[in-house]
């Protein structure tokens, strides 16, 4: 073997690992990725089943019991948040004084858990259901932002070669099946 074969070997050689090395830090962001997501998804989900029960209890007259056991469970929501969606520091030594998770400005996807609390604790919450209903909405969609789900769909793809959305709308849908609908109007 010359130098020249040795020099294109070590290349294609090193080529080669550096190939394999992308590959495998690009699939293991991928997977610690997924893993957060699935862990802040797992988080929403329960206190999106808070804030929508505490939308119902606060109906019942003799619910009292439920929705301090359900504000309790809100409030621990929030203080899991904390790790989620960390405090900001603006760099003006807001909350300085305070242990270091409180230090700084809550984020914003807290803030519509805690003004959501607020609300339910009134004794007269019933009279601000629409505002909390419309206070899960931005909290829903602050942490869809934050998700990106339409980013990680296409991660998926990529990843796994499968597709899982097929963006079609209902609409869409009764055009291409106007026969189910009928169906489901007839009975």
């Amino acid at each position: 073997m010359n130098i020249t074969e040795i020099i294109a070997f070590g290349s294609l050689l090193v080529s080669l690992l550096a190939f394999i090395y992308a590959f495998l830090t690009n699939s293991k962001r991928y997977e610690l990725t997924s893993q957060y997501r699935r862990e802040v998804l797992d988080w929403f989900s329960e206190t999106t089943l808070i804030l929508s029960t505490l939308r119902k209890v606060i109906y019942d007259k003799d619910g009292k019991e439920d929705k301090y056991k359900l504000l309790c469970k809100l409030s621990a929501q929030i203080e899991v948040g904390r790790f989620f969606f960390p405090n900001i520091d603006k760099g003006d030594g807001f909350g300085k004084e305070k242990p270091l998770a409180y230090q700084g400005y809550r984020n914003l996807v807290l803030d519509f858990l805690v003004y959501s609390h607020r609300l339910f604790k009134k004794e007269d919450a019933v009279r601000y259901r629409d505002h909390a209903k419309i206070l899960q909405r931005y909290f829903t969609s602050y942490v869809f932002e934050i998700i990106e789900p339409k980013k990680f769909i296409k991660e998926t793809k990529k990843h796994t070669k499968k597709t899982f959305n097929q963006e079609l709308s209902f609409e869409d849908f009764i055009s291409r099946e106007p026969e189910i609908i009928e169906m489901y109007i007839r009975d």
